[in-house]
């Protein structure tokens, strides 16, 4: 959310210059929302769980559910240059990819080429969603739309208020695999499947355990694993081990750092034991046989 908030905090929404999945809005029509969202001034960017958060003049809020694969892109105009004479162009999105000469290399990434909607906004910049699967949601709300989301949603684990005490009573309250319950938004909000097998590998717990079966140490040691891995994956910008990319369109790059995700058959950088793949759900976990119990 730095990113975002670095890059258009303080511009103005001068309109919506591109559209092609009118679907993805729920709440209001497209028509209306090409109305309300023009000239409202962004006041700042913060995120929920897979939800971007934009908070607009006037008390409205734009509300993006990046689902599975959505991402929000900035890229300024004028690095978009036309056919004649390098001049900026007023739109270079055509069937949901990037069009002109001499674009930067991020937008020229396959990942990045899903754009469903663009919005113009003052300084030159361009503020574009891209979503491969179309599964995202788009929300032009109230404010107020906000006390209701947050009650569907558990605390952030990187919140102050995110207590040891808080996470007890989360898991007293849980029934089901750990791994499971780490990725339940409604529990936690904030931690995804990559990053649910890297905090219990530093915890020593495999990701199938029963919640029930955990030991007092291990819940401390889950929780103390839980900073040091979000920390760690916002230092080297995210995980683009598939289709994940920042608000530049540039990839993360905590898949070449992670300790057992995507490693399965490799050796642990601990012990020296291999790592295993399994399915928990419909989504994969990856642990150390001999570290993790």
């Amino acid at each position: 959310m730095n990113d975002l908030n670095k890059t258009i905090r303080g511009c103005t929404i001068l309109g919506v210059t591109y559209c092609d999945n009118k679907k993805a809005f729920k709440g209001i029509s497209f028509e209306r929302f090409k109305k309300e969202i023009k000239n409202r001034k962004i006041i700042g960017v913060k995120r929920r769980a897979k939800y971007i958060l934009i908070k607009l003049s006037e008390d409205k809020i734009l509300i993006f559910h990046l689902k599975m694969t959505g991402h929000l892109i900035v890229t300024q105009k004028s690095n978009l240059k036309s056919q004649k004479f390098g001049a900026p162009s007023a739109q270079y999105i055509k069937n949901g990819k990037w069009q002109g000469n001499n674009l930067p290399k991020e937008l020229l990434d396959p990942k990045n080429q899903f754009i469903h909607l663009v919005l113009e906004l003052s300084g030159g910049k361009i503020l574009a969603f891209s979503d491969m699967r179309k599964f995202g949601v788009i929300r032009l709300e109230n404010a107020s739309y906000l006390a209701g989301l947050n009650k569907k949603l558990g605390p952030e684990p990187l919140d102050k208020k995110f207590t040891l005490n808080i996470f007890k009573n989360i898991l007293s309250r849980s029934a089901g695999k750990i791994k499971q319950v780490l990725m339940d938004q409604n529990r936690i909000a904030g931690i995804g499947n990559i990053y649910g097998d890297e905090i219990l590998y530093l915890a020593g717990v495999r990701p199938d355990r029963r919640v029930k079966s955990l030991s007092a140490q291990e819940v401390v040691k889950i929780y103390k694993s839980i900073p040091l891995v979000l920390k760690k994956a916002i230092k080297y910008r995210g995980s683009s081990e598939s289709d994940y990319r920042d608000a530049s369109g540039k990839k993360g790059n905590y898949q070449n750092h992670s300790y057992v995700y995507r490693k399965e058959k490799q050796k642990c950088g601990k012990c020296g034991g291999k790592i295993r793949k399994i399915k928990i759900g419909q989504r994969s976990a990856h642990y150390c046989v001999k570290c993790q119990k």
